[in-house]
């Protein structure tokens, strides 16, 4: 297609690049077209390109964690992935907290200031002060002496407040995340405690409006590119020099730690995926890693984000619709990583000695405030941090205004962390088999046929060949998969063979009838034909095991070639062959 090149990297790249060289040329541009601010005009399509992609946001969560959730009811195995999530989600948010803590007390963002520096920040507040704290910010900068501000602190009853929504059409219209995913969590549950025929019509329901939502979400990625010329020029053009300047220490050590953060994850990642090359991981993970700098919104990253891992490294769906969603919901690590380092940053402008009890209220503190942020963006964010500073005596309206200031420059690597973090969580938490990957990067959907018997019209043998309906789905799967079909016959296998490749492949076919519980370690599929055994009638699946990032795959296919009526237009043609 001659529109796929717009959704290559290396398009995606030039418009980044070309984003840049507008902002930066902002002022000349400007003044040749005889414009106010050129950048700001052209922001106008960038924020509607923004807005398009928000859109999807909250369908996209509702629909994937209450399907996902309502299948892991009805799967023995789902208690394992709950906790694997609590055991992921809470060691990650005191791994970042640690790690900013570590890179503010060795870093030290906010000691060693020259005269200019300090004289520079009072100027900022001065300019920008409008609560009469800036005369004695100035002061203390130059003197060193410690103060406590009155603040009005922000309560954390308001996070617990907002999580349980008094009308779920309220919260569906204001964008009220924490509300919208409570409210999907508990739908979720319900759905999974319904029976089996009301379940699986809820949950297929809930899967089609979400596949659909990513149909949409793949048309916008040919608009990327213009749509990142819009929004980096605009924030490029935003920045200014001199706050730079005077917090280019802070902010180096942010996007430093951001960094090892970075690669840290990747290798965590790498070894998940089972990839061998670890560039390839980028190389999947590119898309959502630009969207995360660009939108500096990471809901606005989460249908990306899903895609990456489920379609290009093969993670388990499942666990993946349920796990990122509210990974990005409540785990806002670039947020927790950010007020552990500007807790010492404005411990070290005034000179706070601390102590132990001060480490651990910063670390009490930045857990509960990081947390808190769940659901808000921009200067809200910012204002979480008095959670952090009060405990401590610190002023906080003082120098939120210097935050304020370099937040366009920060807030990308924020929203990059929370994405990247909860991507990498993700990645432990979901599933994985290493053959399957490994399968999956040759493009190959390996089928064992367990049960080789002559079952026409259904499953038989032609000169030595397998034939049959059975064959023609599972190449109808594969091909809609874009995976190649690998058969293996257990006819021409030797028992030591077969049980290496059934362990290997990632469906199990051969006229399956679907009869009480699956076998252990494996899983019925969508019915996909019905027999009459001996009077009664059966229905065929295939046996996928547990682990294999196949099962909702293949069942979703399944269910939409019946809906199609596939094998009908076959099956007369295959009678007439067998006879």
């Amino acid at each position: 297609m001659k529109r796929a090149f717009l959704k290559h990297p290396l398009a995606i790249l030039a418009g980044v690049a070309l984003g840049v060289a507008l902002g930066i040329c902002n002022a000349p541009i400007s003044a040749w077209l005889g414009i106010g601010n050129f950048a700001k005009i052209i922001a106008v399509p960038g924020q509607l390109y923004l807005f398009y992609l928000q859109m999807t946001v909250i369908p996209i969560i509702v629909t994937a964690i209450a399907s996902s959730l309502g299948r892991l009811m009805r799967n023995k195995s789902s208690a394992g992935l709950i906790k694997r999530f609590a055991f992921v989600f809470v060691l990650c948010i005191i791994v970042m907290t640690l790690a900013g803590m570590i890179v503010g007390m060795l870093g030290k963002p906010g000691a060693g200031m020259d005269e200019n520096t300090r004289s520079l920040l009072s100027k900022l507040i001065a300019s920008q002060d409008k609560e009469g704290t800036s005369g004695i910010l100035e002061i203390n900068l130059r003197s060193g002496q410690q103060i406590n501000l009155p603040v009005q602190g922000l309560s954390l009853m308001n996070f617990f407040r907002d999580l349980v929504p008094s009308n779920i059409f309220y919260a569906l219209t204001m964008g009220s995340i924490m509300a919208i995913v409570f409210f999907s969590i508990i739908f979720g549950i319900a759905i999974g405690i319904l029976k089996e025929e009301s379940a699986s019509l809820l949950v297929g329901l809930l899967s089609a409006i979400f596949e659909a939502f990513q149909s949409i979400i793949n048309w916008s990625l040919y608009l990327l590119p213009f749509g990142l010329i819009c929004l980096m020029a605009d924030q490029v053009a935003e920045m200014g020099t001199q706050i730079f300047m005077a917090m280019s220490k802070f902010i180096i050590l942010y996007a430093a730690g951001t960094v090892v953060i970075f690669i840290a994850a990747t290798v965590v990642i790498w070894l998940r995926s089972g990839i061998t090359n670890p560039f390839r991981v980028i190389g999947f993970l590119f898309e959502p890693i630009l969207l995360a700098f660009a939108t500096r919104n990471s809901m606005a990253v989460l249908p990306s984000a899903i895609t990456a891992l489920e379609k290009k490294m093969g993670f388990n769906s499942t666990s993946v619709n349920l796990t990122l969603p509210l990974g990005m919901t409540l785990g806002r690590f670039g947020n927790i990583f950010y007020f552990a380092v500007a807790a010492f940053f404005v411990a070290q402008i005034y000179n706070t000695p601390l102590g132990l009890i001060h480490y651990l209220t910063i670390f009490i503190g930045v857990i509960f405030g990081g947390t808190a942020t769940a659901g808000a963006t921009g200067i809200v964010t910012l204002s979480m941090i008095s959670i952090v500073l009060n405990p401590l005596g610190l002023p906080v309206e003082a120098v939120l205004v210097i935050f304020m200031a370099i937040d366009t420059i920060v807030d990308p690597f924020r929203t990059f962390l929370i994405v990247y973090v909860n991507i990498a969580a993700t990645s432990l938490i979901a599933k994985q088999d290493k053959e399957g990957v490994e399968t999956r990067e040759t493009k190959a959907l390996r089928v064992y046929v367990r049960e080789p018997r002559e079952h026409p019209p259904f499953l038989y043998r032609k000169n030595g060949v397998l034939c049959g309906l059975e064959i023609d789905l599972l190449q109808e799967i594969a091909r809609r998969l874009e995976m190649e079909l690998v058969l293996d016959d257990a006819a021409a296998l030797d028992s030591g063979e077969r049980k290496r490749v059934q362990a290997r492949a990632g469906l199990l076919a051969g006229f399956t009838i679907k009869n009480g519980e699956s076998p252990h370690g494996f899983v019925f599929s969508q019915p996909w034909a019905t027999v009459n055994n001996y009077g009664v009638k059966k229905e065929l699946c295939f046996l996928l095991p547990v682990k294999s990032s196949c099962v909702v795959p293949v069942d979703e296919l399944v269910k939409t070639l019946n809906r199609e009526r596939f094998l009908k237009s076959r099956e007369l043609n295959h009678i007439k062959r067998v006879s």
